[in-house]
Order: C-alpha cells, then structure tokens, then sequence
C-alpha cells in the first residue's frame, strides 16, 4: 500500500576487502540506470558537505574500488538498487556552502571490458557449461532464471570439445543466444533471461495504491511507467498494470505495422498491451535525493502473454 511508503530510507556503503565507509547519513542524490542490455549499468552518486579529511580517505585509499547502494522505504520496499565498482571520483561546489563528492560506478564495467578466457570444455558441453566457465573467468556468479537446462530443451550434447580463446563476454553472448536469451550483469552476477520468459518470481503490483505516479504510456520501446521508488523492481521480472490506466496511441493503419519495422511506410510499430497486464522489465531506472522531490523508479516494460509466457515485443 503507499501509505506504507512513507520514510525514505537509504543504505551507501563504500567498502574494499577489509574495512567499509558508511555514507547513510549524508545528503544524497542519485541516478541508477539498469537495462537488460549487454553494456554494464551505470550509477551517478552526489555526495554533500563530506569533511575534506573523509574525502581524501576515499579518494587516496585505492582500496576502496566497490559501492552498494540500498534504497527504499522504512516501512518496506527497502533493498539494493546498484552494486558495481567506483571508476571515477569528481569534486566541486554548487555554492559558498555546498560542495560535493560525485562518484560514477559502473556495474561489471572491468569483467565485460578486459575479462579474456583461455580454457578447454570437455566434450558432452551444453551453451550453460560455456556461460558457467566464461563468468568463472569474469569472477561472477551465474543466474540462469528460468531457462531449461535439460537435454529436451537445450541443443544435443557436443560430441567434441571447445576451445574458449578470447573475450569472456563473447562465449556468453554465443552461449545465450544459441538458447534464445539475453544476458546482462546485475549487481555482480551473469544474468541470463529467455528472450521468450522472465526471471523467477512474484510481478510487481503497481497502481494509485502502491506507488504508481502519472500515468503509463504506450510508446514504440513499450510500456513506460513511473512509480515511488521501489527495489523489488528488477530487469527481467514483472510488473503487474491495469491496462484502462495506460494512455493508448492508436495508428491509422494498424496492419501497416505487423512487422518490427516497415522500411516502405517508416512506420516503428507500438508495443502491443499484455491481455493481463503483466510486463517484463526491461529498464529501470531509479533516481533519488533524501532531501528533495526526486524518490521515483522509472520502468520500460513489454507485454507478457498470460497464455504461453511468452514476450510480446511488437
């Protein structure tokens, strides 16, 4: 219920292998920006009024390379929203009075970027034992989600081996899509989602009475939607809506646009409704600041099919 989502609650932790700095307690504005795409999220974090001495304590100590960022309400909805690795540090002042720390982190950024693996797989291997060994080389967990690992969903057992020789995040690629998925890093682990399903888990109900601000649109990317900042939100899961609440865009020819794109027409089709009202998250992006307006999750979600489970893209 909203009248449960009162309290803003925020958890900032800058932590190495040994010791963590707690950052709860000071003014905070943050951008998280999460998508179910290959390319690492990203965090902007502004910081105010840090004493110069606790400043330079992060900034000179190269330990501290790793953040996590809780975020929600004290009556719930609380949980982390980015967990990644600091990349860049940027200090100035919006006035006489005010100054501030910014930190940019980016989630996965250096085992996408410069993860190499130069491993043999036995034969018998499936597309997830190449997954499994590309993310050891990346040093990240696995979550497969709801993808079917046994031999009646997943191509015939290789009758050779492999040699994996190069860039970890290629074989995961290659791996994901020879099982009709997409993956991505999420707060520090593989994430692998059927092109076709969605990850484990209860949808998300968002309406006037838990949290849902504005009103949803229908554009070309899908469904977008605002609500109060809400951690339980993550890509691949769902998203509960009622389909009145959604402002339609209607075309005046509708059988113009049945493929992703018309090259005749230029016409970028609309992302259709989901029968039920249930969609699969794809972006979501969070913003907040503890002492002004901004505690929102921002969503672009693609209609589920309630009768197979399948993704209705267009």
């Amino acid at each position: 219920m909203i009248t449960d989502q009162w309290i803003r609650k925020i958890g900032l932790i800058i932590y190495s292998e040994t010791e963590a700095v707690d950052l709860s307690a000071f003014h905070t504005r943050f951008e998280v920006q999460n998508a179910d795409v290959e390319s690492p999220n990203n965090c902007a974090i502004r910081i105010y009024n840090m004493t110069k001495k606790t400043v330079k304590q992060l900034i000179d100590n190269a330990e501290f390379k790793s953040i996590a960022l809780n975020a929600g309400y004290e009556s719930g909805n609380y949980g982390i929203i980015f967990q990644g690795q600091i990349k860049q540090f940027r200090i100035g002042k919006e006035s006489n009075v005010d100054s501030y720390l910014d930190i940019l982190a980016s989630d996965g950024d250096i085992a996408y970027n410069k993860s190499f693996i130069s491993e043999t797989i036995s034969k018998g291997y499936t597309p997830t034992d190449v997954i499994n060994q590309a993310a050891k080389s990346m040093g990240l967990p696995v979550d497969i989600g709801t993808i079917k690992t046994d031999l009646q969903h997943v191509p015939s057992l290789n009758p050779r081996g492999k040699v994996l020789f190069g860039m970890s995040r290629m074989f995961v690629r290659n791996a994901a899509s020879t099982l009709d998925s997409s993956w991505s890093i999420q707060n520090g682990r593989v994430q692998i989602v059927p092109n076709k399903g969605y990850m484990p888990g209860e949808a998300v109900v968002l309406n006037a009475t838990t949290g849902l601000i504005g009103i949803p649109e229908q554009t070309d990317e899908g469904i977008r939607m605002r609500c109060l900042l809400n951690s339980k939100i993550r890509i691949g899961g769902l998203v509960q809506l009622n389909n009145s609440d959604i402002n339609v865009t209607i075309q005046a020819n509708p059988k113009s646009a049945n493929i992703p794109y018309n090259s005749r027409a230029q016409l970028q089709p609309l992302a259709p409704l989901s029968g039920s009202g249930v969609y699969r998250v794809f972006v979501a992006e969070h913003e907040g600041d503890t002492r002004g307006q901004q505690w929102y999750t921002n969503i672009v979600g693609l209609a589920m099919d309630a009768t197979d489970n399948v993704v209705r893209a267009y």
